[in-house]
Formats: structure tokens, C-alpha cells, sequence
């Protein structure tokens, strides 16, 4: 066990004088049960207990709990709010107010000791009132050992950062993703000459790595944007077959038709070498769903580069270009690491070649 009580910045508790002590208040006694895994809904009105330290409203619960016990309380529903957990009147949790996804508010944390504890749902506000529905659960504690391959850990984030082990067996795409309803999460991952990291990679606030990796041991690193926020969290890895025509190193060549697989390195960019032995209309695509991807077109008096010009944030360059040597540099808008397919299609002579035929045509038509 890492610590036996989070110790967090108070929100909105009920105070007085600043101190992390609930106030003498006779609702404590007569506080209604709240129970694992059966979700209570209530109202908070004008007649809700007030808070001394603004004047804004609470409601009271009881949760029975054993020491060092895991538990997780969530709060949804129209009323702005925050928790506070108490153990004989002294803090233990609360909510980080500045960390909302719309109304919903949660919190994890550990028991320290055996008892009844206070569950505090209190407005933002004077002026905040409405319905809620609260729940309880039981957390399972990660056992600590490290993630093979594949699978899910679940733990609860009490410190700045908290480090974790993936066993990789197998080289492959592996999709790493780091999830969670209480923080905005940061997620890095460090081994065997490899770094990435990042925030808003997932669904949401949450953070997602995609690459390949080659079999090692590597450091999962979990954090929240907000270094004072903690709670719980979900971190799972998974694993695919890398693409056939995967390019691992700058300088390839690309084919004059067909489509390679690149993972842009960390500073989010990957080059390429397409050689034209005549004058052809050349299109260009780097397609991701990781990235938003650019592409970049150099060569001769030739310079190219386009961020949005095919599907969605995929680029595209689409030109008739002079027989030569080019670079194509892929990137990604925002410099992150991630999986992009470079598709070329090239449809023959340019325009300038078929001018020429033209002309000769004509020549030959006024002999």
C-alpha cells in the first residue's frame, strides 16, 4: 500500500476557519446510509443543510468502511457540486473542483480505519441547488504485477506520478491507452531507446500511445495534467501484427503506385524518397487516425505542402510534377508520435508532356 490516507486541497467542505474539521453539526447523527453498489438520489434545496464557510448547501451520508478498504463515490446529475469524505470529522478526501466533465464529479480513495465515514455532497454555490444521484464501489488495489503483452491494470493515482511495467514477449503495434473519470490523464512510456508521451491522445481527456515495440521491458508512466489531482484510473495495452509494409527508417523509398505503413518518431515526423523518371501527375496521401497528418514535397524548385486536403485531417498533395528526385516528409500538426499509412498514386505524363504531343500533332497537320 503506497499511503493510508489522501490528504487533498479542500473544495468545498464543511469548515470552519479554514480547518479540514467538520463543523459540530447535529445532521452527522441523522445521516441516512450510503451503501455499496446501491446508488441513492437526492436534492439539494434551500432546506439542505448550510455550509458555515459560504453559505451554500449540503447533504450527509454514512459509509460504513474497513481500514485501508478502496472505494470509489461518484456524483452525477443536474446539481453543480462537490464531495468531501470525513472519518470523525476529519478530511480524508475531496473532490478537485477544477477537473469537470460537465456536472459529474468523483472520487478515490483509501480507508484509515474502520468506521462509519461522511460523505458531504455540497453546491458550488448559494445559488446551487438540484437533484444528484450518488454511488459507492468497492476499488480492487493493483497487485503490482507487471502487464504481459496484453491486458488492464486498475489502480488508484495518490501521488505525482506512479510507474508501472509492461512485458512486451512479442514485437507488434501495441495500443496503450490511460483512462479516467477523476483527472485529466498523462500517460509516458519509456524502454529499450523508445519515449513517447501523451495527454489528449484517447477519447476525451484521457491519453492514448500507439507504436510498435520490440520485446523488453518498459516503464508506464501515469500522471494527471493537474499535479494535485489524483483518483482512480484505467491503464490497458494491446497488441496487433505490424502491417507488412511497415518503414522503420527515414530515407525509404516510396513505390511509383501502392502504400507503405510509417510510425512517426517522437518528435512526430517520418521522410521519404519518391524518384520520378519522367513528368507524371502525382498524388500523395498520409492517412491516420492517431495524427493529424501533413505532407511536405521538396525537390528542384518544387515545394509542396498541404495539412487538410484529403479526409478529415488526413493531407493530401495532388500535383503534375517535372521528372526528378523528391522528398516527402510526413508529419504530424501537433508533433506527436503515431501509425500513418503514405499512399502514391502516379497516373502517367503531366500536362506539359501532353502539351508537347499536342503541339507536335499540330506541326504535323499543316505539312
Amino acid at each position: 500500500m503506497r499511503i493510508t490516507a489522501i490528504t487533498l486541497a479542500v473544495a468545498t467542505v464543511l469548515a470552519v476557519g479554514g480547518c479540514n474539521r467538520m463543523g459540530g453539526s447535529t445532521d452527522v447523527g441523522k445521516a441516512p446510509s450510503l451503501e455499496f453498489d446501491k446508488p441513492v438520489s437526492g436534492e439539494i434545496t434551500s432546506r439542505s443543510g448550510v455550509n458555515f464557510n459560504d453559505g451554500s448547501h449540503h447533504q450527509l451520508y454514512q459509509l460504513k468502511l474497513e481500514d485501508k478498504q478502496l472505494a470509489g463515490i461518484t456524483l452525477t446529475g443536474a446539481l453543480r457540486g462537490s464531495i468531501a469524505v470525513f472519518n470523525n470529522g476529519v478530511l480524508v478526501a475531496s473532490s478537485n473542483s477544477g477537473y469537470e466533465r460537465g456536472n459529474d464529479v468523483s472520487l478515490a480513495f483509501r480507508a484509515n480505519g474502520t468506521g462509519s465515514y461522511q460523505v458531504a455532497i455540497n453546491a458550488d454555490g448559494p445559488s446551487a441547488f438540484g437533484p444528484y444521484r450518488l454511488r459507492a464501489e468497492k476499488l480492487v488495489p493493483y497487485d503490482g504485477k507487471p502487464m504481459v503483452a496484453e491486458g488492464e491494470i486498475a489502480d488508484l493515482l495518490v501521488s505525482k506520478s506512479q510507474d508501472y511495467t509492461l512485458q512486451v514477449d512479442k514485437a507488434g503495434m501495441y495500443e496503450i491507452r490511460l483512462e479516467s473519470k477523476a483527472f485529466d490523464t498523462v500517460l509516458k512510456l519509456d524502454g529499450n531507446g523508445v519515449q513517447s508521451e501523451n495527454d489528449d491522445g484517447g477519447d476525451d481527456t484521457n491519453s492514448r500511445i500507439g507504436m510498435p515495440l520490440e520485446p523488453g521491458k518498459y516503464t508506464l508512466r501515469v500522471r494527471s495534467l493537474d499535479e494535485d489531482s489524483t483518483g482512480a484510473f484505467k491503464l490497458t495495452a494491446k497488441r496487433t501484427e505490424l502491417p507488412a509494409n511497415m518503414v522503420m527508417r527515414d530515407g525509404t523509398s516510396l513505390p511509383n503506385n501502392g502504400s507503405v505503413f510509417a510510425m512517426l518518431d517522437g518528435e512526430g515526423r517520418r521522410r521519404f524518397l519518391l524518384s520520378l523518371p519522367r513528368a507524371a501527375d502525382v498524388r500523395l496521401d498520409a492517412i491516420s487516425s492517431q495524427v493529424d497528418t501533413v505532407l511536405r514535397v521538396v525537390g528542384g524548385d518544387v515545394e509542396l505542402v498541404n495539412d487538410d486536403g484529403g479526409n478529415g485531417t488526413n493531407a493530401r498533395v495532388e500535383e503534375s510534377l517535372p521528372a526528378g528526385h523528391y522528398t516527402v516528409d510526413v508529419s504530424s500538426l501537433s508533433d506527436e508520435a503515431g501509425m500513418v499509412e503514405v499512399r502514391v498514386q502516379i497516373d502517367g505524363a503531366a500536362s506539359a508532356a501532353a502539351a508537347a504531343a499536342t503541339a507536335d500533332a499540330a506541326v504535323e497537320a499543316t505539312d
